[in-house]
């Protein structure tokens, strides 16, 4: 059992940071989907116009400066419902099930499991999904139905993120 009176519960800067870069990484199969999917995309007008711009940058450069602008944008919208609809738009509904399995699979007393993901999904990593899991553990504990959903939407949308950013890799 965790002692959360002795844990400090803050999310630290370096995973702060990481969940941005995940962010900026998506801006590339966002801007593969096609116009139709695009349409569909749950966000606003200035992120999609944004995002089609990416299609017409050829420069690396100009292209890496445009993909952190677009990690930037997506933070600032539902960063889990686009997850989803590129997770649904990315995978079949086979591999959808098997993806989603991973969020009852995952444990934090079983590091063995914890190890067979990070090595599934190549993007992912050991400290942020335990991380992860600490603040689900830590919100069924002090029983926060709030902070609950919220740990459980993060877990979900970082095991979309990973398998999403590992696929085809």
């Amino acid at each position: 059992m965790l002692n959360f009176a002795e844990m400090d519960m803050v999310v630290s800067r370096t995973e702060q940071k990481k969940s941005r870069e995940r962010l900026q990484l998506l801006a590339e199969p966002l801007a593969n989907l096609s116009k139709k999917q695009m349409k569909n995309l749950p966000a606003s007008e200035f992120f999609l116009d944004d995002l089609l711009q990416l299609n017409d940058i050829t420069s690396h450069e100009a292209r890496k400066r445009h993909v952190k602008r677009l990690g930037k944008l997506l933070a600032e919208e539902n960063p889990h419902d686009i997850v989803e609809y590129l997770f649904r738009c990315t995978f079949s509904p086979e591999q959808q099930a098997k993806i989603e399995s991973w969020q009852t699979r995952l444990n934090l007393q079983d590091e063995n499991t914890l190890k067979q993901f990070t090595k599934s999904f190549f993007q992912s990593e050991f400290n942020t999904i335990k991380q992860l899991l600490v603040w689900v553990a830590y919100a069924k504990h002090t029983q926060d139905d709030e902070l609950l959903e919220e740990s459980e939407n993060d877990l979900n949308t970082y095991i979309r993120q990973v398998a999403i950013l590992s696929k085809n890799k």
